[in-house]
């Protein structure tokens, strides 16, 4: 079983309505990549409701092998990166696999 742990740093202080925005955009960022990339069966959590930062834990039922990790690890921080330069928005994505 591998777990996926999508991160993103609050380094500008996103009220409320942002910070919800935000968890529905990574929903659908990791939901779009995990679905186009690895074709696998997914449980997605978001971090814990007092965890500052804004993120999702994806538990796969099936050990994800290196190569597998590699991609959705690599995509994701590109999608992120993308959008966060694209929007202007000073924020960082963290991405982990274990």
């Amino acid at each position: 079983m591998n777990y996926v742990r999508v991160e993103i740093i609050d380094t500008v202080g996103l009220n409320p309505r942002e910070r919800k925005m935000l968890q529905n955009t990574v929903l659908n960022f990791v939901a779009m990549s995990n679905a186009l990339i690895l074709k696998e069966d997914v449980v997605m959590n978001p971090l814990e409701p007092n965890n500052e930062n804004i993120g999702m834990i994806l538990i796969y039922a099936k050990s994800l092998n290196e190569e597998q990790c590699k991609t959705i690890t690599e995509a994701l921080s590109n999608r992120f990166t993308t959008y966060f330069k694209m929007s202007e928005l000073d924020l960082e994505a963290q991405i982990s696999v274990y």
